[in-house]
């Protein structure tokens, strides 16, 4: 009886989860049907199969050389090209892999800035024009923007975005227009759903109440046991996503936000593995059509885990308020909202403040900038921030948030935007002054501007968070300071005050950890 694999049922073929072990055996199945197929006709197949692929083989060279010579030699002048030419089928065929490729690398902002030490301010990344000076930046920063399925530079899986079930209306509030900018008003509706939730005054009062001040305390203790024990110690406070600095995120923001009970150990495991350990943003991203390859990057059934996350959303104290079918809210349903929230969580609300968190405390270092050895200058990445986090006042809340807001711009949380450009525009790129259409991406390389000459001169590398005009000028949350268009980072009240908490009652905890190691 022919044996059938056990998650499959008689006459199924077996899943991609099944077969994968199986998939090995291909390659000797085509290249000697003569040994492994009794049956004639397997073997005429397979023999054809195999003579294709010999045929095939110098053009897959040919391919793969050009590809290469594209990504490694000439990167810049052919994706200017192939902008130009949105309409050539072919050429936004060998686009896609490209941007696939680079939008992975642009995810490091070492290479971002290496890319404009070689081209200057005005360049190509991942298919986009990437328009670098502060001027442009500041500019697309306070202005309406329209809106690709693209998270930074990186493209975006359609079918993996959260939407209502049977509709293609995604929420995913990154990819949605504003109206101002051809959109037809559902970026500022459901970000308006989203603030009726999360951002209230029951949400300020949990914020300051006895509970998040017990979870602050509860890290701080975590953090000086880290501390005693040393760099591996540390590590594991910084890194590990069951204890220390994630697990009080996922604790604290869920209890903020949501309601949510923090000393639910059945919730956070689930929070945590939707978040954390299944892959985070990366899960939202396009693989270019190898899709397949999505599996060793995530752990799990990531599908059900989300929405056995949604299914707790949809029952959170916060949520028991919100009323489906508002006009003003273009109709929302809860569960809807839900999965708005799930996607924020895992794209911005449990990273950009973990950023700056592991950042202020020592877990990693500012980068090293190679354009700052070009210029002659020292790179943020001999500073020595805890130092400088044990001579901060902690108890002056303007120091305090001068000091996060100088660390966002040494690394910014979030490197790049983008937009959708509404009409040419003219820009040098590759050499030359070239036209790009209307419906052209284009970069807003926020983690570029930060570090902009034009704004800071020649201290733009240093660490002085009494620099002046770092407020009104800071790029961190998606805006200028307090202005745009709308597109300011919703939760920054929220993210900058956890973090000032987080240096006071740790850095407190830090200070007195270091006092009793220097008495021993």
């Amino acid at each position: 009886m022919r044996r059938q694999p056990p998650d499959c049922k008689p006459g199924e073929l077996p899943r991609w989860r099944s077969a994968g072990p199986y998939l090995p055996l291909v390659g000797p199945c085509l290249l000697y049907p003569e040994v492994l197929f009794e049956d004639s006709l397997a073997r005429r197949l397979c023999g054809g199969v195999r003579q294709a692929c010999r045929a095939a083989l110098p053009l897959f060279v040919l391919a793969a050389l050009a590809f290469a010579y594209v990504l490694y030699a000439d990167l810049n002048g052919f994706q200017a090209w192939t902008a130009q030419h949105r309409d050539n089928s072919l050429l936004s065929f060998v686009q896609r892999p490209v941007s696939i490729i680079e939008g992975f690398w642009s995810m490091n902002p070492l290479y971002l800035d290496g890319q404009r030490s070689k081209y200057g301010s005005t360049f190509m990344v991942a298919g986009q024009v990437l328009l670098g000076d502060v001027a442009s930046v500041q500019r697309e920063l306070t202005a309406p923007q329209a809106r690709a399925e693209r998270l930074g530079a990186s493209s975006l899986l359609h079918g993996a975005l959260p939407r209502r079930e049977g509709s293609d209306r995604t929420v995913f509030l990154v990819s949605l227009s504003d109206a101002a900018a051809g959109g037809n008003g559902d970026h500022g509706a459901f970000k308006a759903a989203l603030g009726s939730i999360w951002f209230t005054h029951a949400a300020a009062g949990r914020q300051g109440d006895a509970i998040a001040g017990e979870l602050l305390d509860g890290l701080a203790g975590e953090y000086a046991s880290a501390l005693r024990a040393g760099p591996q110690g540390l590590w594991r406070f910084f890194n590990m996503p069951q204890v220390g600095l994630m697990r009080f995120h996922v604790r604290y923001l869920h209890y903020v936000l949501l309601g949510l009970d923090p000393h639910d150990e059945q919730a956070t495991l689930l929070f945590t593995e939707a978040f954390y350990a299944t892959g985070g943003p990366i899960t939202y991203m396009s693989l270019g059509g190898w899709e397949l390859l999505r599996g060793p990057l995530q752990r799990g059934d990531l599908g059900g885990v989300r929405e056995a996350v949604v299914d707790r959303y949809m029952t959170a104290p916060a949520m028991q308020a919100f009323r489906e079918g508002r006009d003003e809210f273009h109709h929302l349903t809860r569960r809807e909202l839900a999965r708005l929230m799930v996607s924020i969580m895992c794209v911005a609300a449990l990273q950009g403040p973990l950023h700056l968190a592991r950042t202020a405390m020592g877990g990693q270092s500012l980068p090293e900038y190679r354009s700052a050895y070009a210029a002659g200058l020292v790179p943020p990445s001999a500073v020595d921030v805890p130092s400088h986090w044990d001579a901060l006042d902690l108890e002056d809340d303007d120091s305090v948030e001068l000091h996060i807001l100088e660390l966002a711009r040494l690394f910014a949380p979030v490197s790049t935007s983008h937009h959708v450009a509404r009409e040419p525009f003219t820009a040098w790129v590759a050499g030359r002054e070239r036209t790009f259409p209307a419906g052209t991406l284009v970069s807003i390389p926020i983690g570029l501007a930060s570090l902009d000459a034009a704004l800071w001169g020649h201290t733009r590398y240093e660490f002085n968070p009494r620099r002046e005009g770092l407020r009104g000028n800071s790029m961190a949350f998606n805006s200028v300071g307090n202005r745009s268009a709308g597109r300011m980072c919703p939760g920054r009240g929220v993210a900058v005050t956890m973090l000032a908490d987080m240096l006071r009652v740790v850095g407190a905890a830090r200070r007195l950890t270091l006092t009793a190691r220097a008495a021993a």
